[in-house]
């Protein structure tokens, strides 16, 4: 009947939407307006890129670095400014073959910057140490136990010292460096390192971060960085 070919049309209707609303690789879209892929991995989802947000979840800007202008303030414990710089471009050794924008790998934070606690959108957060050693396991428990950065790495604009990777799962583990202490943008195309949210130490000079970094070896690097150092951002879904 008329009334049963309806009531399925809406019930198909309604159930369609609510798969929508329950697709895990929903776009996320921060402050600035740009506009991220997400990707399920095991019972995680993560950004499929690099934050590069200029502002804070609150519309307010998050100042830029810059050497002319802040001297070697980038890490400073005594001036404490939040701060943002693009990670290095330059593709000196040409291992990039297309041109490259801006932003290509991303946004580089500092410690302040981190801290602020309002650089992830709503539902979103810095990922924890406990959260990338989860992803390490799901990667070994699909049968990559030893090669977990390899499928995390881009298969091209690594140095050959470093190595490419598979981006088996389309993570896209880009080479971004890191930031020094003194605000220069250090090793991109050789090494991808990303900020966790785990800080330790008692006083602020001596405190330290744990980052995570793609580099040399096949498996992922857990590593304790003075908080004065600068890195990429990954955000995991709450």
């Amino acid at each position: 009947s008329i009334l049963v070919i309806l009531l399925v049309a809406l019930t198909s209707f309604a159930c369609g939407d609510k798969n929508k609303d329950e697709d895990p690789l929903l776009t996320l879209t921060d402050a600035d307006g740009n506009v991220y892929q997400t990707i399920k991995m095991g019972n995680q989802i993560w950004m499929a890129e690099n934050l590069k947000t200029t502002k804070y979840n609150d519309g307010s800007p998050i100042t830029l670095y810059t050497v002319e202008k802040h001297g070697n303030n980038w890490g400073s414990i005594d001036k404490q400014e939040a701060f943002y710089q693009w990670a290095s471009t330059q593709d000196l050794n040409n291992v990039v073959e297309e041109e490259m924008s801006f932003d290509y790998y991303g946004a580089m934070y500092n410690h302040f910057a981190i801290e602020s606690g309002k650089l992830a959108p709503k539902g979103w957060r810095i990922p924890t140490e406990a959260d990338f050693r989860e992803l390490e396991k799901f990667l070994a428990s699909e049968g990559h136990a030893g090669n977990e950065a390899t499928v995390l790495k881009t298969a091209r604009g690594w140095l050959s010292s470093s190595g490419g990777g598979t981006n088996l799962y389309g993570f896209d583990g880009l080479p971004n460096g890191y930031v020094s202490a003194f605000g220069t943008s250090t090793f991109s195309e050789g090494i991808c390192t990303w900020a966790t949210a785990d800080v330790f130490g008692v006083s602020l000079p001596s405190k330290r971060r744990v980052l995570v970094s793609l580099f040399q070896e096949k498996t992922i690097w857990f590593d304790d960085a003075a908080i004065q150092i600068g890195a990429g951002i990954r955000l995991i879904k709450e």
